[in-house]
C-alpha cells in the first residue's frame, strides 16, 4: 500500500469518530502513526484534496484563523469496524452461538451478517453445531416457524398478551392458552421460550418449534407480569419445572473441586465436611432433568435427601438396565 493511500485511509479513520481537526492536527497525529518521516502540510492538504475528489463530503469549518476538517454525521460509517482480541473472541462466540436459530427466517438474515462479519473475523474457531450443547448426539431436529417466532420476538421486545396454540410432547391434540412471552432460552441445542401463565401465575417454558400458531389477545386487559430472571431459574433445573423440594446431595472429594467451581442452580450452597467430601444443598424442584442429572453423576455423588429423590433415581436406574 502506497503512503499516500495510507494516510489517507487513516485520515478517514480520524475524521470517521466524529472530530473536527485542523491540517496542523492531522499530520501530527499521521505522523505518529508513520514509520517514516515527518507528514508535511503539504501532503496532508493533497490527501484531503483526493478525499474529497474520491466523492468523500467532507465539511471545512472556520475557527478563527484556522479551518477544521470533519464528516458529516450520517457518514461516519465510513469508520472500519475494528476490534480488538478479546472482542474478536465474543464474536466468535455469537457466531457460534447462533446454531439454534437454524431453517427460521433470523437464521438467514444472520448467515448475510455474518458473511459481512467474516471480513472481521474470518474463519470457525468453534464447531458448527450448537456451542452450549454437549458434544454428544441427539440434537433436536425440529425447526422454528418463521411466523411463529417472528410474533414471539415482537411480544418479547413490546410485551402484550398473546394466545398460543401449543403441542405438548405428551399431549394428544394442540392446546390453545392466554401467555405473556417472557425471554428466548437457548437449552442443549433447543430453543426455548419462558412465558408468564396468568391462570397459574407462574412461568411455563414452551418448546419454541412446538408453537404451532401465536396471535395477539387484545381482549385481554390484565396488567402485565415484569419478568423476574432470578425467580424464573429458581423454579427450575434446566427448563423444566417441578414439585420444589429441599435437596440435600454429597459429594466425592475428588469432583469436589469440579462441582464447587460451577453454577448448577441459583440457590445452591456448598459445605465442605471432615473427610474432604463437600455437602450440596439446593432449593430445586425434583423434575426429570434433575433426576437424570443425579443419575448422570451416580459414580460421584450420594443423595441424602429427600427420600422421594432417592425413590425416583432408583426406579430410573431400575427402568434403564
Amino acid at each position: 500500500m502506497s503512503h499516500h493511500i495510507r494516510r489517507a485511509i487513516r485520515i478517514l479513520n480520524m475524521l470517521g469518530t466524529g472530530h473536527a481537526l485542523t491540517t496542523s492536527e492531522i499530520a501530527a497525529r499521521v505522523t505518529k502513526l508513520e514509520d517514516a518521516k515527518e507528514v508535511s502540510l503539504r501532503q496532508i492538504q493533497r490527501d484531503l484534496r483526493t478525499i474529497g475528489e474520491a466523492g468523500v463530503p467532507l465539511v471545512e469549518s472556520r475557527e478563527g484563523s484556522s479551518i477544521r476538517w470533519s464528516l458529516p454525521s450520517g457518514a461516519r460509517f465510513l469508520q472500519p469496524l475494528s476490534v480488538n482480541p478479546s472482542e474478536l473472541l465474543s464474536l466468535h462466540i455469537l457466531k457460534g452461538a447462533l446454531a439454534s436459530f437454524r431453517d427460521t427466517q433470523i437464521q438467514r438474515d444472520v448467515d448475510r451478517l455474518a458473511s459481512k462479519l467474516d471480513k472481521i473475523a474470518p474463519g470457525t474457531v468453534f464447531m458448527d453445531e450448537d456451542l452450549v450443547s454437549e458434544v454428544s448426539p441427539g440434537r433436536y431436529a425440529t425447526a422454528v416457524s418463521d411466523s411463529a417466532l417472528n410474533d414471539i420476538v415482537q411480544a418479547i421486545v413490546d410485551p402484550h398478551w398473546d394466545r398460543v396454540t401449543y403441542r405438548g410432547v405428551n399431549a394428544t391434540r394442540a392446546k390453545t392458552f392466554v401467555v405473556s412471552f417472557c425471554r428466548l432460552v437457548n437449552h442443549a441445542g433447543r430453543l426455548y421460550v419462558a412465558a408468564w401463565h396468568p391462570n397459574h401465575k407462574n412461568y411455563i417454558t414452551l418448546a419454541a418449534d412446538r408453537i404451532d400458531h401465536v396471535e395477539r389477545a387484545s381482549d385481554i386487559t390484565d396488567t402485565l407480569h415484569v419478568f423476574n430472571e432470578r425467580k424464573y431459574r429458581s423454579g427450575r433445573f434446566g427448563v423444566y419445572d417441578g414439585e420444589m423440594s429441599n435437596i440435600k446431595l454429597r459429594v466425592d472429594k475428588d469432583a469436589a473441586s469440579f462441582f464447587t467451581s460451577r453454577i448448577w442452580h441459583p440457590t445452591q450452597e456448598f459445605k465442605e465436611l471432615r473427610n474432604g467430601d463437600v455437602e450440596m444443598t439446593l432449593l430445586a424442584p425434583l423434575s426429570p432433568e434433575l433426576i437424570s442429572w443425579i443419575v448422570s453423576w451416580a459414580d460421584v455423588l450420594t443423595i441424602v435427601t429427600p427420600k422421594k429423590l432417592k425413590t425416583a433415581c432408583r426406579e430410573k436406574v431400575k427402568s434403564l438396565i
